[in-house]
């Protein structure tokens, strides 16, 4: 009897114990939550997030550091030689010049200053790009971006841009398909884009096309690319075209926009500022123009003294 008795406490006393753990607990303990400010989630969206890109390679910065292939190749004169006689230049004037580029129009040397909608200036568009390989902003005009109009028979037909001392594997200035877009057009309604970024070679006037680009050689992800997506005014304002998959473009500033990114260092053109902004947070239109570079051959004499 008194074991029983011994048994019946011991259960009796195990018991609550026992409920205790079968239970759930009246207070639910809520999950711990990670935070991340707007902006960084922005950013992340814009471009693939927490990749090692590639690094990709930069001409030299200074025009100077080109060798005369380099420079034949963009369009630019050869490099003066240290010495020109007065005997070398009286033959090369008597030797019929030919003129390099079978175009009606000239094809200028310039840099691409960009402004917001009220017209105030934010800089250049910078020589180096950015980790992803899109171009960005600069305010020391040293720092920009030197590019050759590759215009043929119009300003209003769309042309290619070739940059001088940008993306060295990639120097048509084009616009690449964003890595977030769901497709290859930009329209309204939608936040699609495309960067500004380099293409290895041209692309004909059409639509996207897979060619080899900064942006796709830094990620290792493919995306599409145009690059005769350039147009001029009289007041040399430079107008973006993109093409979409049905063949319809549309063009800066009516039907497609050109946005600065500050948190991405990068520009973008999209069809719809409402819907690109709420996506990714941040975005400021902006306008471009191309500033004309004079053209400087300089002449060393050597003993003979000046003609």
């Amino acid at each position: 009897m008194p074991s029983f008795t011994r048994y019946l406490l011991l259960a009796l006393l195990a018991a609550p114990a026992a409920l205790a753990l079968g239970s759930p607990s009246a207070v639910p303990i809520p999950p711990t939550r990670v935070r991340r400010s707007f902006t960084a989630d922005a950013a992340d969206a814009l471009n693939p997030a927490g990749l090692a890109t590639r690094t990709l390679v930069h001409n030299p910065k200074d025009l100077h550091g080109l060798t005369n292939g380099q420079r034949l190749a963009r369009g630019l004169p050869p490099r003066s030689p240290a010495f020109n006689t007065r005997r070398r230049r009286a033959a090369a004037s008597l030797v019929p010049r030919q003129s390099a580029a079978p175009c009606a129009l000239s094809q200028p040397t310039g840099t691409i200053r960009v402004a917001d909608a009220a017209g105030n200036a934010l800089g250049f568009v910078g020589r180096s790009a950015n980790n992803f390989g899109e171009y960005g902003v600069t305010q020391d005009a040293s720092d920009a971006l030197t590019v050759v109009v590759r215009r043929c028979d119009s300003n209003d037909t769309p042309f290619d841009i070739e940059a001088v001392n940008g993306l060295a594997s990639f120097p048509y200035v084009g616009a690449v398909v964003g890595f977030a877009s769901t497709d290859d057009n930009i329209r309204a309604g939608s936040f699609n884009y495309a960067y500004i970024a380099g293409a290895a070679s041209q692309v004909a006037y059409g639509r996207a096309q897979p060619v080899s680009n900064s942006f796709s050689s830094a990620t290792t992800t493919d995306k599409d690319a145009e690059t005769a997506i350039w147009t001029l005014s009289d007041t040399n304002a430079l107008a973006l075209t993109w093409v979409n998959t049905d063949g319809g473009a549309v063009t800066t500033p009516s039907s497609v926009h050109l946005l600065y990114v500050p948190g991405s260092s990068a520009f973008t053109l999209t069809g719809d500022v409402t819907q690109f902004v709420g996506t990714f947070g941040e975005g400021t239109e902006v306008a471009a123009m191309l500033g004309i570079l004079p053209v400087c051959v300089k002449i060393t004499d050597s003993a003979d003294g000046p003609m």
